[in-house]
């Protein structure tokens, strides 16, 4: 055999992925445990102008600015990574179980983190020492999270890496980051809803970070199709996050899934200029961002707003994503 054959077949076997069990590949780290993917600091316009066709009254397009870099997870928080990590606290005195909800145990707060009431969805439950997951549902994106659970598991991880904590627990009705200075923050937190919008659109200025929209409603909308699951793709529940293409960060389900809690306290309107934003003072509302599984098309655009309460984990729609500031 020529010189040249020896070196095409190795070049083969190296790239079939060095196994001969096609049935069973092997899962790429980024999807089981995700990746903490650097977006770096700059400007954007935020929201959404008034003849965009899917234009929502609180989503005033205006100029952003954004001086900090920050890592963001490439993945919503799996129902995996939130159990895994839920253990380590509890058994850490973190939170406390009570029947099927999950309790904060920090700063002497006591208020609700996770609902694990199969009537409301959730795919984690507890058989009284350990937190159990549906089969199958591992990697698919924790739901029925309230926003305090959220930022409690960004303190969880915080503390479990050595970092100090992100939120003050001490306030019932307003766990503030890092004393309001969330860029500042050493551990980590939930995103500014700046900084959820500039790392959806990834640079991108069109309603999807794969391009315009011309579906509103349930119906094939190339620019989201193979970006984000929504009522025409979706089937009626959520995925196993990383199924689809990423954005051009190289961030997956930015679009749909499930909606991702930001650290924001809801506000409209939007300032005509801001820099480094943080949101209003405490309200009744915090914000959500991305669209879900059965969301219409319009409402999983980048721009796309919800302001439900922080108590709310609603019915397997609300997730989230964690950032660090660099």
């Amino acid at each position: 055999m020529p010189r040249w054959s020896y070196f095409l077949v190795i070049m083969v076997f190296l790239f079939s992925g060095c196994s001969d069990d096609d049935d069973n590949p092997v899962t790429p780290p980024s999807i089981t445990t995700g990746e903490m993917i650097l977006v770096e600091a700059g400007s954007f316009m935020m929201g959404s102008s008034e003849d965009d066709l899917g234009h929502v009254g609180d989503e005033g397009l205006h100029p952003v600015t954004l001086t900090n870099n920050f890592h963001m997870l490439s993945i919503e928080v799996t129902n995996q990574l939130y159990a895994d990590l839920a253990q380590w606290a509890l058994e850490q005195g973190y939170c406390t179980v009570v029947g099927t909800r999950v309790y904060d145990n920090l700063d002497g707060s006591v208020l609700e983190l996770l609902d694990m009431d199969d009537d409301r969805d959730c795919e984690i439950s507890f058989d009284g020492s350990h937190f159990v997951i549906d089969e199958g549902m591992e990697n698919h994106p924790v739901i029925e999270v309230q926003w305090f659970g959220a930022a409690a598991y960004c303190d969880w991880l915080s503390m479990k890496e050595g970092l100090p904590r992100a939120y003050d627990h001490t306030d019932p009705a307003n766990w503030k980051c890092n004393n309001d200075e969330p860029y500042n923050a050493p551990g980590y937190r939930l995103p500014t809803e700046a900084e959820w919008e500039y790392a959806c659109r990834a640079g991108s200025s069109t309603d999807f970070a794969g391009g315009a929209m011309i579906e509103i409603a349930c119906g094939n909308e190339p620019s989201l199709w193979n970006m984000g699951w929504y009522c025409g793709n979706a089937e009626g529940w959520t995925h196993a996050v990383a199924e689809l293409n990423p954005n051009a960060f190289g961030l997956y389900d930015m679009h749909g899934n499930v909606w991702e809690w930001c650290n924001d306290w809801y506000h409209n309107p939007y300032a005509d200029e801001e820099i480094d934003p943080i949101g209003p003072p405490p309200g009744w509302y915090k914000t959500l961002r991305g669209g879900g599984w059965s969301d219409l098309s319009r409402r999983c655009r980048s721009a796309s707003r919800r302001n439900p309460s922080p108590h709310l984990g609603e019915n397997g729609r609300h997730g989230f994503r964690y950032v660090i500031s660099e």
